[in-house]
């Protein structure tokens, strides 16, 4: 709920809320990169987080960006915690 004092924020999960799923039998979130997006200061009704994740067939996400396993693994040679990523 983007009006409760916990949106946006790590909860340890005691009743039945709405969540993201990490840990997954599809796998698309084995390797994960987590982009500063609304993280910091969140502002409600911008969305919680973009992930970088991965995917087998490149159709469009839920607001994350998401590339197949090669690609992905290319990447993450290539990007360090100070590379900054924009989002259009």
């Amino acid at each position: 709920d983007i009006k409760s004092k916990f949106y946006n924020k790590p909860i340890v999960k005691k009743k039945n809320i709405r969540h993201e799923k990490m840990f997954r039998n599809d796998r698309k979130y084995d390797l994960v990169i987590v982009l500063d997006y609304n993280f910091k200061k969140p502002t409600q009704g911008k969305g919680s987080a973009i992930f970088i994740h991965i995917t087998k067939n490149y159709k469009p996400t839920a607001g994350c960006i998401a590339l197949n396993k090669k690609d992905m693994l290319i990447l993450l040679k290539l990007v360090s915690k100070n590379t900054f990523v924009k989002v259009n």
